[in-house]
């Protein structure tokens, strides 16, 4: 829903209420990272992945410039051998793989209250091959520069601010760090070359939300993010499973104790945050 402010033919008393920060009040509500289920004699199929964000507030929320992007660092012995790479000892600094961010020109920068952001990494039908359609995304993540990842000509692009995943924005199948961040954090942040990778890193300061996952209960030594941001994870049960993380709710408002742990819970993807 495009929220359009109206500042003319105000009555005398009337108060005008400006579009909040979204810092305390935007969630993660879920993300959708593992793969579908093996159908259509494809083995794996992951270009319906989609991150949904929400504005827990009673008031309009002003999104236009947060980023949004996914932690550096394996989610688990992923292959024999292979040890913590992450930077989670840092208590200032968040280190992202990728980093996007909401146009200030968007449509959708004005986030009425409990108003829903879906992000898909392609939005498009992906049956047969999944059983989601993200026809309804808000936003998509185009790789502009890469000849194999389509662009849907009617859901808005994310800006990419640092990107380095390849032809197409996959979040790690085996467990994910999401994080969104608000948009001084684009501004003082900077790229860097660590330990043969190029990063993004920023202050901790920023940071408006996260969701850790990691590849099974065993891999905490891999957490990516210091515990005092976030000082748990979780995780779906294995690679293509058709799975995601969702963020619990009581009494009507989402959980948040920063703890993914004890915020987030496994589901199949819901999905329900359509274009209003």
């Amino acid at each position: 829903m495009v929220l359009t402010l109206l500042f003319a033919c105000v009555e005398p008393n009337e108060t005008i209420v400006e579009p909040q920060s979204p810092i305390g009040h935007l969630k993660i509500e879920e993300v959708y990272y593992a793969g579908s289920i093996p159908t259509e004699g494809i083995e794996r199929y992951y270009a319906d992945q989609f991150i949904q964000l929400r504005n827990t507030s009673e008031y309009t929320l002003d999104i236009g410039g947060i980023g949004i992007g996914d932690v550096y660092g394996l989610a688990g012995e992923i292959n024999s051998g292979y040890g913590p790479n992450a930077f989670a000892d840092d208590s200032e600094s968040l280190y992202f793989e990728n980093l996007w961010q909401v146009p200030v020109d968007s449509p959708y920068r004005y986030l009425p209250p409990n108003g829903c952001i879906k992000i898909a990494q392609d939005a498009s039908d992906h049956h047969p091959y999944s059983s989601l359609s993200h026809f309804d995304a808000h936003f998509e993540t185009f790789v502009e520069d890469s000849p194999q990842d389509k662009d849907d000509p009617i859901v808005e692009n994310l800006d990419s601010i640092f990107y380095s995943a390849g032809y197409d924005w996959l979040v790690t199948v085996f467990g994910p760090t999401i994080v969104i961040v608000d948009k001084a954090a684009i501004a003082e942040g900077y790229e860097d070359r660590i330990d043969g990778s190029s990063l993004w890193i920023t202050p901790f300061e920023h940071v408006i939300d996260t969701m850790e996952s990691l590849m099974d209960a065993d891999s905490e030594p891999f957490k990516r993010l210091h515990t005092s941001i976030d000082s748990g994870f979780q995780f779906v049960s294995g690679t293509y499973t058709g799975e995601s993380l969702r963020r619990k709710a009581e009494g009507g408002q989402l959980v948040d104790t920063d703890n993914t742990t004890n915020d987030f819970f496994v589901t199949t993807p819901i999905s329900d945050c359509g274009v209003e």
